[in-house]
């Protein structure tokens, strides 16, 4: 239970797959944090366009680092960090992501809606399934391990569904900076960059999130 090698074969290229798509993401933000959009446009100002364009009924608040931005479907806010006051691509490309979270709830996504009544089970299985993973091992009975592999498990599942829901939010964040031309086309490639980076940050942790599991499974399985 102290050391154990498979783990570290398994959480080795879970480690290189999150550390790998954290540095894309940053890398692909700080370059395009620094090309102007050729538009004058700030990310809270394209923020404010796509709210008012599409009618959407979310509020804007600007708080936190770079990249803290995110959409918060049960209180219909969407927080922009301070850096989405700058006028850059990469802030105008962050922003138009978290917008077509937006879109996704006011168009009724079956996956999102989905996803958002899944977080308090994830929230509880996440905490809880590791509990009775350990329990069952240390005390050797196999069938509350099993349980907590079910509670674990629901963590993946979350993972699997929200690649789709972050893939589909950078697609209309993208169809959002070409309808309300947000920057100029000649910049669309950095904007596209940005999007597709944050995305990729998704499947990393499905893959982390599986790979987990399988550790988890083959102990348990082995114990029996």
């Amino acid at each position: 239970m102290y050391f154990d090698p498979l783990y570290i074969l398994i959480a080795i290229p879970a480690l290189i797959l999150a550390i790998g798509t954290q540095l894309w993401i940053k890398g692909s933000y700080s370059k395009n944090s620094k090309v102007l959009p050729g538009t004058g446009i700030t990310g809270v100002q394209a923020g404010q366009i796509i709210k008012e364009g599409e009618g959407y009924s979310v509020d804007i608040e600007i708080k936190g680092v770079a990249l803290s931005d995110h959409f918060d479907p049960t209180r219909d806010i969407v927080s922009l960090s301070t850096a989405s006051q700058n006028s850059s691509v990469a802030d105008i490309a962050v922003t138009a992501h978290e917008f077509g979270h937006v879109d996704q709830k006011f168009s009724n996504s079956p996956l999102f809606k989905l996803r958002n009544g899944l977080v308090p089970i994830v929230n509880i299985g996440s905490r809880l399934g590791y509990v009775l993973i350990i329990m069952g091992l240390i005390f050797n009975i196999i069938q509350i391990s099993e349980l907590g592999l079910i509670f674990f498990a629901s963590t993946t599942v979350f993972a699997l569904i929200t690649v789709p829901i972050e893939i589909d939010a950078t697609k209309r964040g993208l169809s959002f900076i070409k309808k309300y031309k947000l920057v100029d086309e000649s910049h669309l490639s950095g904007a596209k960059s940005v999007l597709n980076a944050a995305a990729t940050t998704y499947i990393a942790s499905l893959l982390t999130s599986l790979l987990n599991l399988i550790y988890w499974i083959i102990r348990v399985r082995g114990r029996d």
